[in-house]
């Protein structure tokens, strides 16, 4: 059956949503709060899309490893701790993943959906006539300075479409590490992985999407508040008045806990 469905938010997820769920024959309204979809995160959002490296940040190494990241302003790993209940629970959270099974577990979560995730880009790219966007398989190198880091990396990889290179193969690959070779342990090469301009690439799907007459958009428009009734959602509440639908998306980025907080989740 198909629905009449609301997205919040206009950045490069609630975009790519709306696509799919207008390919799939429903309705949608997407709303955004600034002037232009994909004009905040989405606009100068990093490129990569690498399929195959997937490492869950929580492993056992990392709370010593955090403690010695504190302070440093090119840390991987900062928090301001304050008086928040949410912030410790997700802490104590994060602290109880910290194990190589529950890490071996998310990995394969994450890489079953990555996957997923170049099905269907290809199935766009091939099918659906978007604009360029920048798109190219360039490959990724992940360098490591440590041999430990290094190793522990190797061993996860998968033979078929990555490949563990040494110092000096890394430099034959990318020369301009000839700067740092004297620390270069070895790296992780996907050349599968592919790179794009996200922003570039929300705009061709707005492109597509506003060639449907199944889709509207109303911009300058915030949500204030989800209603919801019997364990749904009804109805939004918004500076530009109550707006409804059949289903509804929450890919408000940053914005969606103050959104979902109130509903528990």
């Amino acid at each position: 059956m198909n629905k009449r469905i609301v997205i919040i938010g206009g950045g490069v997820v609630g975009l790519a949503t709306a696509w799919e769920l207008i390919k799939r024959g429903h309705q949608v309204q997407l709303l955004e709060r600034n002037a232009e979809p994909g004009s905040a995160t989405s606009f100068a959002n990093g490129g990569q899309l690498s399929y195959r490296y997937v490492a869950p940040l929580a492993d056992s190494g990392v709370p010593l490893q955090g403690i010695k990241w504190m302070g440093k302003a090119d840390s991987p790993l900062n928090m301001r701790l304050k008086m928040s209940f949410q912030q410790w629970r997700w802490l104590l959270q994060f602290l109880r993943a910290c194990n190589s099974q529950t890490n071996k577990m998310n990995g394969d979560h994450i890489l079953r959906l990555s996957l997923l995730s170049r099905q269907v880009m290809q199935s766009w790219l091939d099918e659906d006539n978007l604009a360029d966007f920048h798109w190219r398989r360039s490959g990724k190198l992940i360098i490591h300075r440590r041999e430990y880091d290094f190793n522990k990396a190797a061993k996860g990889i998968d033979p078929q479409y990555q490949q563990a290179l040494n110092a000096d193969a890394c430099l034959q690959l990318e020369p301009a590490l000839r700067h740092i070779s004297p620390s270069l342990q070895g790296g992780i090469y996907s050349p599968g992985d592919e790179t794009a301009d996200c922003h570039q690439f929300c705009l061709a799907l707005l492109d597509k999407l506003n060639a449907s007459n199944d889709f509207s958009l109303l911009t300058h428009c915030e949500v204030q508040r989800l209603n919801k009734r019997g364990g749904r959602i009804i109805a939004l509440e918004t500076n530009r008045g109550t707006i409804t639908g059949d289903d509804y998306v929450v890919a408000a980025g940053n914005g969606s806990g103050p959104l979902l907080g109130h509903l528990g989740v």
